[in-house]
């Protein structure tokens, strides 16, 4: 069976408050039909996210309020570039504006695609020896975030209760956080 799908013009990006775009994408299938597909966020972002282990080997999650599912969520610290930032660098500053928490050892877990209608990919790191900073936390001004510590334990709970979002980075960092827990 032919699998290939040929890209059609036009493609309309669709701007949707700060934050958001939605792309209108045309295809034509292998059975010849062309077909309009919308999409999520802009094509070829991607965001950065840092699972943050403290030195006695607690996760640090940003706790806030999430419009989508309209409740509290813990949240793997996380946002875009900057201009002129590498993916690494960006994961590092978000995980101190949101948490308050300065990195030590940062590690390249992988490459996330969230679903098939996400155009974005997703960066995740794993950063070891996280402690707090007398910076304290910069938020942005709809960020309302309490960064607090959780256990390895607590983490999958979370995780498995639909509390918390990014849960793709647990499998990424599976191994080494079982080797955390196992001290």
């Amino acid at each position: 069976m032919k699998l290939d799908w040929v890209r059609v013009e036009p493609t309309e990006i669709i701007p949707v408050g700060k934050y958001r775009t939605m792309v209108r994408k045309n295809f034509i299938l292998p059975d010849g039909s062309r077909r309009e597909f919308v999409t999520k966020e802009v094509e070829g972002a991607s965001s950065q996210a840092v699972l943050a282990i403290t030195p006695d080997s607690k996760v640090v999650l940003a706790k806030q309020f999430r419009p989508g599912p309209e409740k509290i969520m813990y949240e793997i610290p996380g946002g875009g570039r900057e201009p002129g930032e590498t993916s690494e660098q960006a994961a590092v500053r978000e995980l101190r504006e949101e948490t308050g928490y300065t990195a030590g050892r940062v590690e390249w877990l992988g490459t996330i695609h969230k679903d098939a209608y996400t155009n974005s990919i997703h960066q995740y790191y794993i950063a070891y020896n996280c402690t707090k900073s007398s910076d304290g936390q910069q938020l942005d001004s709809t960020e309302f975030i309490e960064a607090v510590e959780v256990s390895v334990d607590e983490l999958f709970r979370l995780a498995k209760s639909a509390s918390m979002t990014d849960t793709e980075v647990l499998f990424l960092a599976y191994d080494k956080l079982r080797s955390l827990k196992e001290g």
